[in-house]
């Protein structure tokens, strides 16, 4: 049986839903911009859910990226992530499932570090699968990193919002499918005993409920 006790003092990692067609555009777009090209962050504003999301925010003028004043995580987070008809935030799955996967028993308290840390390849003929398994849990926890954008700027948002990266709705639905497939196997000197397989049932939970709302995630670290 897994051990409960783990420090609380770990940051909490939150998966939250966000609209999957624009997720990619809003990102490529601010990496765009970042390089002084101002095309893509044009492309993305003719979208009118962007247009919307900027308007209620009280924001008019939108054509280019220097005249929005929030960092590039608040731009991301607010243009993105999934509202319902009052403008009220969808909290997806259940309570118990967003709080255990929220602060894992791991010395960083993330879930997905602990499951990309304890899985192996279980050979050539299906690594394949192994390597789809480990690209798209790294799109949730490195996407955003100064590897990709140069910089910190995603893990210092403003009121402490931090993004480690995303998954469209077809990125969902593969790591889902590479989870309960095979090409993997547990590491034999796995820290926990039975640790990969419950973090998995957590992760799940909110892949699935995902998928059914069609979403896209958001992969947050609140320190």
């Amino acid at each position: 049986m897994m051990n409960q006790n783990h420090d609380n003092t770990t940051a909490f990692y939150t998966l939250d839903g966000c609209h999957s067609g624009l997720v990619s555009d809003v990102f490529k777009a601010l990496v765009s911009s970042q390089k002084k090209s101002n095309e893509e962050w044009t492309m993305m504003c003719e979208h009118p859910k962007i247009q919307e999301r900027f308007r209620t925010q009280g924001i008019d003028d939108w054509n280019v990226r220097d005249a929005i004043s929030w960092d590039d995580p608040t731009v991301l987070f607010t243009l993105t992530r999934m509202l319902d008809v009052d403008g009220v935030p969808i909290m997806l799955g259940e309570d118990r499932n967003r709080e255990r996967f929220g602060r894992f028993p791991h010395h960083t308290g993330s879930t997905i570090q602990y499951v990309r840390e304890n899985i192996r390849d279980m050979g050539s003929q299906t690594n394949e699968l192994y390597e789809d398994l480990v690209e798209h849990l790294d799109f949730l926890l490195i996407r955003c990193n100064s590897d990709v954008v140069g910089d910190e700027r995603y893990m210092k948002g403003s009121g402490g919002l931090n993004i480690m990266g995303y998954l469209t709705y077809e990125e969902v639905k593969t790591l889902r499918s590479t989870l309960l497939g095979g090409g993997w196997s547990v590491a034999k000197d796995e820290p926990i005993d039975g640790g990969v397989r419950d973090a998995i049932r957590h992760l799940n939970a909110l892949l699935i409920a995902a998928e059914r709302r069609g979403s896209g995630l958001i992969h947050r670290k609140h320190a």
